[in-house]
């Protein structure tokens, strides 16, 4: 007699049961951990990693520190260096930039001089891939799919390279100030956003470009907010402006999908790669001013409102991971809004960035500090 196969729904319960209980398995002491620090069992700490030496007494504007790909970029005194996730010195490069910018993507990084307009692709080993020269001063760079990454000029030409350095694609932007150039989180289409302003009024334009078909697919005219900046979410734009947050589909921007006000003054924000906004916001209540951490997810729904001790002056994100710093303090909280970690410098604090999940470098004046969470 044949086996009778169970029926559909019944597979896929038990399909379902099974992810979990290996997801369960093969993460259990991440997920007890998790637990423990989130119902205030067990604490999150910092382990010091190691101090890197920058050689400048005082940042200037040709002293930039990166992090990608697991790896530390440091640009000073006319040199870059390439150092490993545990601080270990790799390589050093001599360059030739007045005001450096370095962006990652999935194998090279480009160093770029924005005032004279040179490029530099390389390895994270040092080695040159690509070279463009003397394309006149840079407004922006962003890296975006297969190693392809997008310049856009003063005269606001939008040019897009491969890690080669080879021209693949030019588009000329409406005139205006750039405001904001991000990336969708598959790195397929490409927002910026630009001001115009004339006697009367101003103008907020998001331009959507489509690396694959290297065609503008979409466009957004904001005639009464500044837009601070936009991301794209699947198929939507998330935008964040002077009034407050919303969200449009790519090729349909006669129409909000929804709208939320903000309640304050908005001092810094960030959009995650899942469409999420996070903001850092002021309020004055009676006569004091009340800084807040907020959360809305890509529907425009609250997550969170937090009351911070003090005032922060950056967000910076990693998976599941919002950290806040000021010149002093840092503060980390779980992408719930919760509290996980606290870290006070005796030193001013110039800059952090995540390096890994769990890993962050601190810039200082003349040395930088890879520090790890300690479970």
């Amino acid at each position: 007699m044949a086996r009778r196969k169970k029926p559909l729904g019944k597979r896929l319960a038990s399909f379902g049961l099974f992810l979990v209980i290996t997801l369960i398995v093969f993460n259990f002491n991440f997920l007890v951990k998790q637990s423990l620090i989130l119902v205030g069992i067990a604490d999150l700490n910092w382990n010091h990693i190691a101090r890197v030496e920058i050689g400048l007494e005082e940042p200037t504007d040709e002293s930039v520190i990166f992090t990608d790909n697991d790896t530390i970029i440091v640009s000073a005194n006319q040199e870059i260096k390439i150092y490993d996730v545990d601080g270990n010195f790799i390589v050093a490069r001599k360059i030739n930039s007045e005001s450096t910018k370095i962006v990652g993507m999935s194998e090279y990084f480009i160093v770029a001089d924005v005032r004279q307009g040179n490029i530099f692709v390389l390895d994270y080993e040092g080695k040159t891939t690509g070279e463009i020269a003397n394309i006149g001063p840079i407004k922006d760079i962003i890296a975006a799919r297969d190693n392809f990454f997008v310049v856009i000029n003063t005269e606001n030409e939008l040019s897009v390279y491969d890690y080669e350095g080879v021209l693949s694609a030019s588009v000329k932007l409406p005139d205006g100030e750039l405001l904001g150039l991000d990336v969708s989180s598959d790195k397929d289409q490409v927002i910026a956003t630009i001001l115009s302003s004339d006697e009367e009024h101003y103008n907020s334009k998001i331009i959507t470009f489509s690396m694959k078909d290297s065609l503008m697919i979409g466009g957004h005219n904001n005639y009464s907010n500044i837009v601070y900046g936009a991301k794209v979410y699947e198929d939507h734009i998330m935008i964040v402006d002077t009034k407050g947050r919303h969200a449009y589909r790519v090729g349909d921007s006669d129409d909000y999908t929804w709208d939320s006000e903000r309640d304050g003054d908005l001092l810094h924000f960030e959009i995650d790669a899942n469409g999420s906004i996070f903001e850092l916001i002021r309020r004055q209540v009676i006569n004091t001013s009340e800084f807040h951490l907020t959360g809305t997810n890509k529907d425009g729904q609250s997550i969170f409102d937090v009351i911070l001790n003090q005032k922060y002056n950056k967000i910076v994100l990693t998976q599941g991971k919002i950290l806040l710093q000021n010149e002093r303090i840092l503060e980390i909280y779980s992408s719930d809004g919760i509290l996980l970690t606290t870290y006070e410098s005796s030193k001013k604090i110039n800059d952090v960035e995540w390096l890994t999940p769990d890993r962050i470098i601190v810039e200082y004046n003349d040395f930088i500090e890879i520090m790890e969470l300690a479970y």
